[in-house]
């Protein structure tokens, strides 16, 4: 997936899976080999937040983070979901990047609007380059409305599993 690496929304249900990925190329659409590098990505409230709601590394499949019953928290610290994280250079491939959200993670954040970066750290220079970032959006769960609530009688679902 080509991406705009300056502004990328991200919405997700709450209690949902979600997976991203995207390539990190150069001005000539070249692969960026990021075997060297470590990612995170944070979410935050706000921009001017020092506490994290979310948070994701490169410890996949355990490195998907979320509140606990402390609240809001700082980069570390954070409740570890089932499965998630970030991984670079995914499936082999230069460049290409993984990102997972578990459902326990998305359950953990609160409903509502908030921000997120994902920032990429050179290990041999020290260097970090922020790749991907916006507005990362948990939406509520519609719920079903009961079939009577709703005015709707008779009919449902007919078939078999054959």
């Amino acid at each position: 997936m080509a991406v705009n690496l300056s502004n990328y929304d991200i919405f997700i249900f709450s209690g949902n899976t979600y997976k991203l990925d995207f390539s990190y190329t150069d001005s000539n659409n070249i692969g960026i080999d990021l075997s060297n590098y470590e990612a995170k990505l944070h979410v935050r409230r706000s921009a001017n937040s020092s506490f994290l709601i979310g948070e994701l590394t490169e410890n996949f499949p355990a490195g998907s983070f979320g509140r606990g019953l402390s609240g809001d928290f700082v980069s570390g610290s954070g409740i570890t979901g089932h499965t998630g994280g970030i991984i670079l250079n995914y499936s082999g491939v230069t460049g290409d990047v993984h990102i997972e959200i578990d459902s326990e993670t998305t359950n953990s954040m609160s409903v509502g609007k908030h921000v997120y970066d994902l920032q990429v750290k050179d290990l041999s220079t020290g260097s970090r380059d922020t790749i991907l970032r916006g507005r990362l959006e948990i939406k509520p769960v519609p719920r079903a409305v009961p079939r009577s609530a709703a005015g709707i009688t008779g009919g449902g679902i007919t078939g078999g599993i054959g």
